[in-house]
């Protein structure tokens, strides 16, 4: 039963819930303002979704949202938003299948959101933080996702911007399914088993963002497969299992990112076309990558200038002081292929023979792996902004943990690439 309803002929243009428990589903089928006082609780019966956005327009600011239903074909939700142009600020919503649920909706705005999910459920028995499907325009800024599937899932949803939001312990902190011309930027990803998922989407621009402490054997700071055109610039890329993974990108453009103290850096598919990887930061990763050795795949160097690879600039040389080291540099081991299908080999990778078995492997060839070159390694890190807001790394990682997966401090990445930094000043300079 729908104990509220705003109807054209019933509903005020501002409606005022105060403090206390409001009884829901509450549905919106007229523009309305609905603003909670402090304390304000909107509880749903547990079947269906608890606040129906239904007209255009609508503003909701000030309450928390609890109690849904846990049908995910309804789809039960928190919020459910069926209309353009719709503003949520400053909700908290606890006790639900999904946190908002945009359907065909454009032009959405969610600010302030406090969304978190039940702690402990089954993967199969959670919702999404943020669902959009076939939604364009939506801008989702400041909010915090925690304890859901995914922090927030597009399908067929364009044009989206998402900025300055916090998503921590979720499967994916984003993921983008068949939708394209996407904008993230200055988000923060941590403790997830990925941070971020782009999937058969084209035209996504990444910027500025941490993805970090995602830990574990198989997890990712950001994956990009089958994505064409995206634009991954300025991030910081640390502690994870996999920094960063590329299968089948085209025309991608990874550049000024900080990869640094994941177990294994850039995961590379020979399957991909055309993708730039310059100017980026590689440094206290265990392996740096693997991999996307085919002609046409991965260009390491553009206009002269590469990566700086933390591996190579310890005893390489700058002679000429043109900022590029005087050698190629081989960024690929065969260990790190062997431990992708041998697990039970990390446990042995920073052993003293491993080291040995590197050096000798690099000197003299043996296995047959694919190897990343480049021909033109920085000297110097450059300059890496988001490194600023590295969060502390979590307790249970604060060393190596069963997977070898290297995992740093903050303390200790800003003091690694400040101590390489004067060495290369030094070294350079005579």
């Amino acid at each position: 039963m729908i104990h509220l309803l705003l109807a054209l002929t019933l509903a005020p243009d501002t409606m005022r819930l105060g403090p206390g428990i409001h009884s829901g589903p509450l549905v919106l089928a007229r523009p309305t303002v609905l603003l909670g006082a402090p304390g304000a609780i909107l509880r749903g019966d547990g079947h269906g979704s608890v606040l129906i956005v239904a007209a255009s327009g609508c503003v909701v600011r000030g309450l928390r949202i609890e109690g849904s239903g846990r049908n995910p074909d309804g789809p039960d939700a928190g919020v459910l938003v069926l209309a353009d142009s719709v503003i949520l600020e400053d909700l908290v919503i606890r006790d639900m299948l999904f946190g908002v649920y945009l359907l065909q909706a454009r032009g959405a705005v969610l600010r302030r959101l406090d969304i978190e999910g039940a702690r402990g459920l089954a993967e199969g028995r959670m919702g999404d933080g943020v669902y959009l499907h076939n939604s364009r325009g939506v801008v989702a800024e400041e909010n915090r996702i925690a304890h859901v599937r995914d922090g927030i899932y597009f399908s067929y949803s364009d044009s989206a911007r998402i900025t300055d939001n916090r998503v921590s312990h979720v499967r994916f902190g984003l993921h983008y399914m068949f939708s394209h011309h996407n904008r993230f930027e200055r988000n923060v990803f941590t403790d997830n088993a990925a941070g971020a998922v782009l999937m058969n989407s084209n035209g996504v621009v990444v910027t500025d963002n941490v993805f970090a402490w995602n830990a574990g054997v198989r997890s990712y700071g950001l994956v990009l497969q089958t994505a064409t055109g995206p634009v991954v610039r300025g991030n910081s890329i640390v502690g994870n299992g996999i920094g960063v993974f590329f299968d089948n990108v085209i025309g991608g453009a990874f550049e000024h990112n900080v990869v640094a103290g994941n177990w294994l850096g850039l995961q590379l598919f020979a399957n991909s076309e055309r993708t730039r990887i310059t100017g980026n930061t590689m440094a206290g990763n265990t392996f740096d990558a693997t991999g996307g050795d085919a002609a046409g795949a991965f260009q390491f160097c553009f206009a002269g200038r590469g990566n700086y690879w933390a591996a190579a600039a310890d005893g390489g040389f700058d002679l000429n002081g043109d900022g590029v080291l005087d050698a190629p540099h081989a960024a690929s081991s065969p260990l790190a292929e062997l431990a992708l299908t041998r697990g039970g080999l990390r446990l042995f990778l920073g052993s003293p023979a491993a080291r040995a078995l590197t050096w000798a492997e690099r000197t003299f060839p043996v296995f047959a792996v694919s190897q990343v070159t480049d021909s033109c390694p920085l000297a110097a890190p450059p300059p890496a902004a988001t490194l600023a807001r590295l969060p502390a790394a979590p307790a249970a990682a604060g060393g190596s943990g069963s997977s070898g997966q290297a995992v740093v401090g903050a303390g200790a990445i800003f003091g690694g690439l400040a101590f390489m930094l004067a060495s290369r000043r030094r070294r350079v300079g005579g």
